[in-house]
């Protein structure tokens, strides 16, 4: 497999010490460094022989990251920490060895399902902060631009009709077809803005539902200027657009 077709969004992790191995072949403790991506537990990695190739006959999984006696779910660069990885044996490790998360994370695919492409992550001092942004979609204060309620005998297109409509106004995708999004689930904060390039441009609510299995989202503008999102309530479906340009003119 060759290491140069995995986009920076996989993580590396690079070996500083092996400090012990585990029973028998089944791995053991080393120090790393996180060089690129977030890395997480449960995730899966393999030796990265050199920037072109990885050996995916050796695999292991991460069980543990431990930084200061504090358990991690997650850790990105430049940070260090001891971890505990299984299924393989760590003899084969050296000081400056780099893994490289494989194969491709479960919310990738996932996304890729529903007609989007990943194209890596976004670090743009631009965007907004992915906790100011969640406030902006989940605050106790947020109310609906529009809502479709779940008894509407067509939802599904209805909602989509709304949203085609609210974020073409609000140019929430640019001329290139691309936005971000801070993609649901586990590790979303850690994970940061993901840059999407959306090639359907239209119907992004049932796609995700049909794709993903996520009823709600949340994206942003590559310019970090409108959250366009949805919000799954009691009763309805709720579209939010909300405007960080104007919230910092206390619009």
């Amino acid at each position: 497999m060759p290491a140069s077709e995995s986009p920076a969004l996989f993580s590396r992790l690079q070996i500083h010490e092996v400090v012990g191995a585990g029973d028998g072949a089944d791995g053991g403790i080393c120090v790393i460094r996180c060089i690129e991506g977030i890395a997480g537990v449960g995730q899966v990695f393999v030796p990265e022989r050199d920037r072109d190739t990885v050996d995916p006959e050796v695999t292991l999984t991460l069980e543990v990251i431990e930084k200061f006696r504090r358990s991690l779910e997650f850790i990105g660069p430049p940070h260090s920490a001891a971890v505990l990885l299984s299924g393989g044996p760590l003899e084969v490790l050296r000081e400056g060895d780099v893994l490289v998360s494989h194969p491709t994370p479960d919310w990738y695919r996932k996304l890729e399902a529903s007609g989007l492409r990943v194209q890596d992550f976004d670090r743009s001092p631009r965007l907004p902060d992915v906790r100011r942004a969640h406030l902006a979609f989940a605050g106790y204060e947020v109310k609906p631009t529009t809502t479709v309620g779940h008894a509407h005998p067509d939802a599904a297109a209805e909602l989509d009709r709304r949203w085609n409509s609210l974020t073409t106004s609000a140019r929430l995708v640019d001329e290139e077809g691309e936005f971000c999004m801070l993609v649901p689930g586990r590790g979303c904060f850690e994970r940061g803005w993901v840059r999407i390039k959306d090639p359907v441009g239209a119907d992004l609510p049932s796609r995700l539902l049909a794709g993903a299995g996520h009823e709600e989202f949340l994206a942003v503008s590559v310019d970090g200027r409108t959250l366009c999102a949805v919000s799954d309530e009691e009763y309805d479906k709720w579209i939010i657009v909300h405007r960080f340009d104007e919230e910092d003119r206390g619009a």
